[in-house]
């Protein structure tokens, strides 16, 4: 049954989070604009003293870059999931769905922090130090080794250091990956945004059956106009699944790639064949970032869809976007949306 989407793109918003950086309104001039993402993921079985652990980390760096390849705005978020497993392979508790740039001070580093910042404050100083950068000028910062889960701090005494003290070395690679995957803008930029949606899925390991916890994270990285179009995006999604046995063991290697970086693995194409349009998920993907090229977000969440048995919206058939798009939309429409609401 066809439907039209009746969220009001402001109630879809108030999902959203403050921006993890700031920059001003940028003149007309040749832009490009990129997405970086770089997932870990580290396991622990449970045994009898204590649950075992997966965890998955995305970080996530969007930027637009200018014509001489200098930052001119970026923003830094990571989704750090916990699952907790017992001994007898069952999951433990819920698993908080919130980027930690979402968490605020619900994440707890300011306590810690020697100069009293939030995580989600120093993502934003280090954003905006990246700014009138080239990349090859920020892979250069120096940095030392405090410990071995802090590798990439910024060395004592320099600018930076005063206000960001977490490891950055990954947030290096994902933005020189944003740079490296950059797309020119289809017209003048005023504001670049982040959103993501991130689900989990989870089940208990039986006598017969393993366990499991998936987490997917759907990202978009857009660049708007002054009228709120978009004029660049790029989209993926990390999904990671981490297996488990019955006495709370982790059985498998998580494959740390997106769904992008999978190509023809991911195996959608034969199935979407059956409905006419034969296409892999990263050629979907692409497809939805053409389609999305001149739109508002507002435009977006008023797409005509469909809904099926499972409660998924995907594009309603005979429309131009059901041509080249046959996946659920449900998890882009909220990451289009945050990214209208966080772009600055």
């Amino acid at each position: 049954m066809k439907k039209v989407i009746a969220l009001a793109l402001s109630a879809v918003m108030a999902l959203s989070i403050v921006a993890c950086s700031k920059t001003e309104p940028r003149p007309a001039e040749t832009y490009k604009t990129g997405l970086g993402i770089i997932t870990t993921a580290t396991t622990r079985d449970a045994t009898a003293d204590a649950d075992g652990q997966v965890q998955v980390n995305t970080n996530m760096v969007v930027a637009t870059f200018d014509k001489d390849g200098k930052v001119v705005s970026a923003t830094i978020d990571v989704a750090q999931q916990t699952g907790k497993v017992t001994a007898d392979g069952k999951v433990a508790g819920d698993i908080d769905t919130r980027t930690k740039c979402e968490k605020g001070d619900d994440y707890g580093m300011r306590g810690v922090s020697t100069i009293g910042k939030e995580v989600n404050e120093q993502y934003a100083a280090l954003a905006d130090w990246f700014v009138g950068k080239t990349v090859d000028e920020i892979m250069a910062v120096e940095t030392y080794r405090r410990d071995d889960n802090h590798p990439t701090v910024p060395a004592e005494g320099t600018d930076l250091s005063a206000t960001v003290t977490i490891s950055i070395g990954t947030y290096l690679d994902a933005l020189k990956l944003a740079y490296d995957n950059a797309v020119e803008t289809t017209g003048p930029v005023a504001s670049t945004g982040l959103g993501t949606d991130i689900t989990v899925s989870k089940s208990d390991a039986t006598a017969e059956a393993e366990g499991q916890i998936q987490v997917t994270t759907t990202i978009v990285g857009a660049a708007f106009d002054a009228e709120g179009k978009i004029v660049a995006v790029k989209t993926d999604a990390a999904q990671q699944t981490a297996k488990f046995d019955a006495t709370g063991h982790f059985t498998n290697e998580i494959d740390l790639r997106t769904k992008v970086q999978k190509g023809d693995d991911y195996g959608m194409r034969s199935l979407s064949e059956k409905i006419g349009i034969g296409k892999e998920l990263y050629e979907q993907y692409a497809a939805l970032e053409e389609w999305l090229i001149g739109k508002t977000a507002n435009d977006f969440a008023g797409i005509e869809t469909v809904t099926n048995d499972e409660g998924h919206q995907s594009a309603a058939p005979g429309t131009d976007l059901a041509a080249g798009v046959s996946i659920s939309l449900d998890s882009h429409l909220i990451a289009v949306a945050k990214a209208a609401r966080n772009a600055k």
